[in-house]
């Protein structure tokens, strides 16, 4: 899973290194909002395939699902560098988002079914945390890749190749090492398998059921809970949807050359990667006070849009800083993950709110970069001005939305006393079982 995952985010943001090495001039990208186009095209993609992807994970085993999807975007990042024109690239970022779009749910959904409601916020935070390692050594291979200039191939074509050929090798080994669920898994004799499933029988979850109840669905998007936490993931991602498409060209627009510009990202991956299990790791020791993770990791990327909003150009130790603080972004965005899994009972529920959670942070992605008009080039106050709301928003929200939910906590334990687990490995919702509590 952690590996996957870092794939898949080099795979998708490969082109914000690319593009500091030749690929907006070559593909006609350098006017208007035509860049940012690719960045959110890729989110549409998204967009469209998480509900039926997400299906298909419910409906098949989610191992197969998952590698042979990523076999099949790796042909995608493949024919990137066969890409001469603007709608071409266009198609091409189309069908990557579409193809990858089943991953993020696809974990969600299987952490829920390995662990605990306890375990899984650090458990999400691994494999999330490996976007960030990505970016810790993607930066190295394309800088080497930068520097190619003979031969029938540009840099940044190079770039591409070497990340879908990384990825289609992964893809096919995935399918004979990733085990499908818990039941099925090898190394597990019969008493483990049984001892698997009854120790997350106290999440209170229910069982995993193939067939779509669509009174389990229509019960998900009727609730204030999966709109609260939809808003929220919505607004603390925009800040994300920049970072990867933008940051080498921020940080070129500070006076640095390419190589300089690609070498930065090095310390935003450090960072992401840190922060993101220091998240999980505290929603592990703190179960009842991730809400309010989530309005304190709100606060250093607040800063981060102050000091590049408002400090001159010439400070660049403090707005490259500032730049830095954006990446902290996934520190909230790390507890949205987790509680879309351990927060929510009921096959299809659970796939509705993995499903809905993805597709808020896809409009999130796609709500960034459409900030970032060339026209507001090189500082881009005003976009900056603009997320900086969003964190503020997103911080007073959690809050709301916590204590929504510690009402009806407080409620289940006067009506119906202490939870137990004696419905826990039922199909019923988290509306139907009285004995589930939602984590705060």
């Amino acid at each position: 899973m952690c590996f996957t995952y870092a794939l898949q985010f080099y795979d998708k943001a490969v082109i914000g290194h690319a593009a500091v090495f030749g690929l907006r001039a070559d593909l006609g990208l350098e006017n208007g909002l035509k860049y940012s186009e690719t960045s959110i095209i890729l989110y549409v993609g998204c967009i469209v395939g998480a509900y039926p992807m997400t299906y298909l994970v419910q409906r098949y085993p989610a191992a197969k699902v998952c590698s042979t999807l990523v076999a099949t975007w790796s042909i995608v990042v493949l024919c990137t560098p066969a890409c001469t024109s603007y709608a071409g690239i266009m198609v091409n970022r189309f069908v990557l988002g579409l193809l990858e779009s089943a991953i993020t749910p696809a974990f969600m959904l299987i952490t829920g079914m390995w662990y605990t409601k306890q375990e899984q916020a650090l458990r999400s935070s691994i494999w999330y945390s490996f976007s960030g390692g990505s970016n810790l050594i993607s930066p190295v291979i394309n800088w080497g890749l930068g520097h190619i200039t003979g031969g029938p191939l540009k840099s940044w074509q190079w770039m591409f190749l070497v990340a879908g050929v990384v990825t289609l090798v992964w893809g096919v080994a995935l399918w004979f090492i990733f085990p499908d669920n818990p039941v099925y898994a090898r190394g597990f004799s019969e008493e483990e398998r049984a001892w698997l499933l009854q120790r997350t029988r106290r999440n209170n979850a229910g069982a995993e059921n193939p067939k779509f109840l669509s009174y389990q669905f229509r019960e998900c998007i009727l609730s204030l809970h999966f709109w609260g936490l939809f808003l929220i993931t919505l607004l603390v991602v925009t800040g994300g949807g920049t970072i990867a498409v933008f940051s080498s060209i921020i940080f070129k627009g500070m006076g640095f050359n390419k190589y300089e510009s690609l070498l930065l990202n090095i310390p935003q991956g450090a960072i992401a990667f840190i922060s993101i299990l220091g998240s999980g790791w505290l929603g592990r020791k703190l179960p009842n006070a991730r809400y309010h993770l989530i309005s304190i990791g709100c606060m250093p990327v607040i800063l981060g849009c102050c000091l590049l909003w408002q400090l001159p150009t010439a400070s660049y130790g403090a707005r490259i800083f500032g730049e830095y603080c954006l990446v902290l972004f996934s520190w909230p965005w790390t507890q949205c993950i987790g509680l879309g899994t351990s927060n929510v009972a009921g096959s299809t529920k659970k796939s509705t709110m993995a499903a809905g959670v993805f597709i808020a942070y896809c409009i999130g992605s796609i709500a960034g970069p459409l900030l970032f008009d060339a026209k507001y080039a090189p500082r881009y106050d005003l976009s900056f001005s603009v997320l900086l709301a969003f964190y503020c928003v997103a911080a007073l929200l959690a809050q709301l939305v916590r204590f929504h939910l510690k009402r009806e906590n407080d409620r289940r334990d006067r009506e119906y006393g202490p939870p137990s687990d004696l419905h826990g490995l039922e199909d019923r919702t988290d509306r139907e079982n009285t004995n589930f509590r939602y984590s705060l």
